[in-house]
C-alpha cells in the first residue's frame, strides 16, 4: 500500500442532543476517488465515490465506534462509523456553532459521507488496514 495523503475525519456525537463533531487528522493513507455517470434505465446517475484505505498502523487511540461513542471524554481518541465525515487533506478547522459542516462542504472539494467500514486485519501488520467506502 503506497500512501498519497492525509484525511481528516469529522466524527459525528451528540452532546446534550446538540450534533457536535471531533476532528482527527491520519496521516499516510490511500485515497481513491471515482467521479463518474452511469446510465440507469430510469435515466442518467451520478456516482461520485471514494475508497479510503487507512493502514491499522496508523489507528492510535482508534477504538471501535460502540466503545467510542460510549466514552463521556472522547478526546484524543476516533473511530469510523457510519454518517462521519471525511476530507481530503490536513484541515485544521473546527466545526463549531459558528463554522457548520456546510461551511465546510463550500470551501473543501474532497469531502465524503462514511458508507460502509470493513477491518482488514488478516496477514502481518503491514498489509492490515480499514477500508472506508464512502459516498
Amino acid at each position: 500500500m503506497i500512501p498519497n495523503g492525509h484525511i481528516t475525519i469529522y466524527n459525528r456525537h451528540f452532546v446534550n442532543r446538540i450534533e457536535t463533531y471531533q476532528r482527527v487528522i491520519v496521516r499516510d493513507i490511500v485515497w481513491q476517488a471515482t467521479k463518474a455517470v452511469s446510465g440507469r434505465s430510469t435515466g442518467v446517475l451520478g456516482s461520485n465515490v471514494a475508497t479510503v484505505l487507512i493502514p491499522m498502523q496508523r489507528g492510535t487511540n482508534y477504538l471501535k465506534p460502540k466503545a467510542w461513542q460510549a466514552l463521556i471524554d472522547k478526546s484524543g481518541n476516533w473511530t469510523l462509523q457510519e454518517g462521519d465525515v471525511i476530507v481530503r487533506g490536513a484541515i485544521t478547522q473546527e466545526i463549531t456553532t459558528e463554522y457548520k459542516l456546510s461551511n465546510l462542504r463550500s470551501e473543501y472539494d474532497d469531502i465524503v459521507t462514511i458508507t460502509s467500514v470493513d477491518a482488514m486485519d488478516e496477514g502481518s501488520l503491514n498489509v492490515q488496514h480499514w477500508e472506508v467506502g464512502c459516498k
